[in-house]
């Protein structure tokens, strides 16, 4: 990150996770110990099998930073060599299960060179929200926890008849409608909910922990505030509405690719009614 005068900004020392399912999810160092492992209660958790309930921990001391393995079964690596307690130094690599990690102390040019790295891999330019690919990578994730008893809705958001937006005012527009619609749902997404770019005009979210009654509720306000909304085109208000296709994990799934038809399902079902509704059995 850089000022006006294009220096680097100061950042607080942190953690940033650089390989695995959780790729870009960081962590800022404070004073208080922090926790890494798979258990929901950690510090940074990184629910995969791979990973110990509580792996290790890093904690600091004046201006230090050190790292302990906490007993965990696939042992915690620096550098590619296994620890049980060591000092951290910039831009060291953490091993914790099958994910790797990165401790910065700052804005070095190594970090912000990771963090772009980052945002290409897991990030769609133009929302924002995480890409295809990684959106399915943690529904993966959240598909695993559903198995152990955990709620899971998927909601896919469809733009109505996008591609007159297109035709009629050209791409530039239209990209500047999926940007503005992104920022709405952005806007009504709780902490619970993962925001993908499926393509085109199409996003999809993740809700874990949330009933089918607040999933249909989250929908229905995506759909209300989409209708509601006023885009400002070459000086001109225009309107937009969005259908929603809502599934619910259950029992008779067997992995996120279910999960995503019967919502892709039921999506075609709100465009074969009518467009602008949720449909969600």
């Amino acid at each position: 990150m850089a000022g006006p005068d294009g220096e680097a900004l100061e950042r607080p020392p942190r953690l940033i996770v650089v390989s695995g399912v959780f790729l870009g999810q960081e962590l800022e160092l404070g004073t208080e110990p922090v926790i890494i492992g798979r258990a929901n209660e950690a510090t940074l958790s990184l629910q995969h099998p791979s990973v110990s309930r509580s792996h290790c921990r890093v904690w600091r001391e004046g201006e230090r930073f050190f790292i302990e393995d906490l007993g965990s079964t696939n042992k915690t690596y620096l550098n590619g060599q296994a620890v049980m307690r060591a000092e951290l130094s910039d831009s060291d690599q953490i091993g914790v299960g099958n994910h790797a990690l990165k401790f910065f102390r700052g804005a070095s040019a190594e970090s912000r060179y990771h963090q772009e790295l980052i945002d290409l891999a897991v990030h769609d330019g133009l929302t924002g929200f995480y890409n295809r690919r990684h959106f399915r990578m943690l529904l993966d994730e959240h598909v695993g926890r559903a198995r152990t008893g955990t709620s899971l809705s998927v909601l896919i958001v469809d733009l109505d008849h996008f591609k007159q937006i297109n035709d009629h005012f050209g791409h530039l527009v239209g990209d500047q409608v999926i940007a503005s619609v992104s920022q709405l749902i952005r806007d009504l997404a709780g902490v619970n909910c993962q925001l993908g770019r499926l393509g085109g005009e199409e996003f999809a979210v993740a809700m874990a922990n949330g009933s089918p009654v607040q999933a249909r509720e989250f929908a229905e306000s995506i759909r209300a505030r989409v209708a509601q909304h006023r885009f400002d085109v070459h000086g001109e208000a225009q309107q937009i509405s969005a259908s929603v296709g809502i599934a619910n994990w259950d029992d008779s799934m067997h992995t996120s690719a279910d999960l995503l038809r019967l919502a892709d399902d039921r999506l075609y079902q709100a465009k074969a009614k009518g467009r602008n509704r949720v449909e969600f059995e």
